[in-house]
């Protein structure tokens, strides 16, 4: 029996993960078709839009079309008619849509135009203001409308369907070719539960209200430079095969193949090729997680998160050294280090799977996800509870038969001192 090295293992999740992440990518910019729920709306009717783009979070939405460079007051001017749409999550609230000439996309430094939902009603346009979100939002106070922009938003319109609950903006921004390059625009978007006027409440801290923001190129409406997103996705998927699957699945196997009619090396080598193979693999997770959390300003979000990844990772190095530390048979110290050894193990697991389900909580991936690896999970123990049963059934079998032998043992002794 031939099972597959560890480095074989490897390189199969690796592809696994690649082709995952690959199908999940879209080849293609989006190209404006009836699959936009604003082309429904009055205000798209009117607008010429040359590119379209489904927006990853809050299904949001956004179509721009890009017009030639032009010459006005003493500077180039790079004029963008959008159109951007979300669906509010109740039937008031604030949704907003920006630019930031700033290196990177973020809240930060955005210039913002907000629609805003205050009064619950019938279908009609929503209040527009624009905002510069500046560093002192961050740390608690209030937004304000502000007209002080350096370019000039024209032609705004809005609406709002009560039967969709999709909040429509639409405009002209006329921005300077100096700070805004079109080839590489940072925008950012989001959504709020309500405002006082035009005075906007915070939103949630929930990870998705983070993940609104993309550099774009306008001009072939294609998303340029990395993202968080396919970092989370990896870190995942990762996680789940190495620590979530591969790791119990070890432990299964030393546990309970070593009763059944496996070589030493054969069984010997499954398991150290799982754990090896669910340490590469989870340690790739782990250091993913780090990358994530120097790239986040919002870090204190997911602590306890975190906190038990780092535990996860210590746990299983402490694991790994403790295949060169493992005392001899008749060592003295043998039995201690088994019970450690089972002990940290467990823990592991156990551990390992809080974490999982608290990823899940955080990244919020479609049900099927939590479902599969719950079947997964399920599966795993449904193995680990017939191979208990039938372990406590053999050594039950066997105190009984080494009970008989004894027995009959005693009798013949007995018998033979009679004699």
């Amino acid at each position: 029996m031939r099972f597959l090295p560890s480095l074989q293992l490897l390189l199969f999740f690796f592809f696994l993960l690649t082709t995952t992440l690959s199908l999940q990518q879209p080849k293609t910019p989006y190209q404006c078709d009836e699959t936009f729920s604003f082309f429904s709306t009055d205000i798209a009717a009117t607008a010429n839009l040359s590119h379209c783009r489904k927006l990853p979070t809050f299904s949001a939405e956004l179509g721009w079309n890009l017009h030639n460079d032009t010459f006005a007051k003493n500077k180039m001017i790079s004029t963008v008619d959008f159109i951007f749409s979300v669906v509010l999550a109740a039937s008031t609230g604030w949704v907003a849509w920006g630019v930031n000439p700033g290196p990177v996309p973020q809240m930060v430094g955005t210039r913002a135009i907000v629609g805003i939902r205050e009064m619950d009603g019938g279908d009609g346009p929503v209040v527009v203001a624009t905002y510069n979100i500046t560093g002192e939002v961050r740390l608690g106070c209030k937004l304000v409308n502000s007209t002080v922009l350096e370019f000039s938003v024209r032609n705004v319109r809005s609406s709002y369907r009560a039967a969709t609950g999709r909040v429509v903006v639409a405009g002209r921004l006329m921005l300077p070719v100096a700070e805004y390059d079109v080839r590489r625009l940072n925008h950012v978007w989001q959504m709020g539960p309500a405002a006082a006027g035009i005075v906007l409440l915070p939103h949630s801290l929930r990870l998705q209200n983070f993940d609104g923001v993309e550099t774009l190129d306008l001009v072939t409406g294609r998303k340029v430079g990395h993202s968080n997103t396919a970092l989370r996705d990896a870190h995942g998927v990762l996680s789940v095969i190495g620590w979530g699957i591969l790791l119990p699945i070890g432990v299964i196997t030393v546990r309970y193949f070593k009763t059944f009619p496996f070589q030493k090396r054969e069984w010997f080598l499954l398991h150290s090729s799982c754990q090896i193979t669910a340490y590469v693999l989870g340690t790739t997770a782990w250091a993913i997680g780090l990358a994530l959390l120097g790239s986040s300003k919002y870090y204190y979000t997911i602590l306890s998160h975190r906190i038990i990844g780092i535990l996860i990772f210590c746990l299983a190095t402490l694991q790994m050294m403790a295949l060169w530390l493992k005392p001899k048979r008749k060592d003295k110290y043998r039995k201690y280090w088994s019970i450690y050894h089972h002990v940290v193990g467990y823990s592991l697991i156990a551990l390992v799977i809080v974490n999982i389900f608290k990823g899940f909580n955080i990244l919020r991936p479609p049900p099927k996800w939590r479902w599969g690896y719950i079947g997964i999970l399920s599966s795993i123990a449904g193995v680990f509870l017939i191979m208990e049963i039938i372990t406590w059934y053999k050594f039950h079998h066997q105190q009984k038969r080494d009970a008989i032998t004894q027995n009959k043992s005693r009798r013949q002794s007995a018998q033979v001192d009679l004699n």
